[in-house]
């Protein structure tokens, strides 16, 4: 086998992981707002499931709001 066929075989070189949770929480938007909203996600993991899923639902609710606030 040639070399750029073995090569080929082995195919490319590993891909960057994506980013994690954690690296996305503590990454700052430069908007207040957002990163308000995402810093309430840092610490769900320790809640039950219902203190989630109402996390979840308020941040989700924030978000909107910034969001229908940034398009006028």
């Amino acid at each position: 086998m040639s070399e750029t066929a073995h090569a080929g075989a082995a195919g490319p070189g590993p891909r960057p992981l994506p980013p994690t949770p954690a690296d996305v929480l503590t990454a700052p938007t430069g908007d207040d707002a957002v990163d308000e909203a995402l810093g309430r996600l840092r610490d769900v993991q320790e809640l039950d499931l219902r203190g989630q899923l109402a996390t979840f639902e308020a941040v989700h609710e924030a978000l909107q709001d910034r969001l229908a606030d940034s398009e006028g």
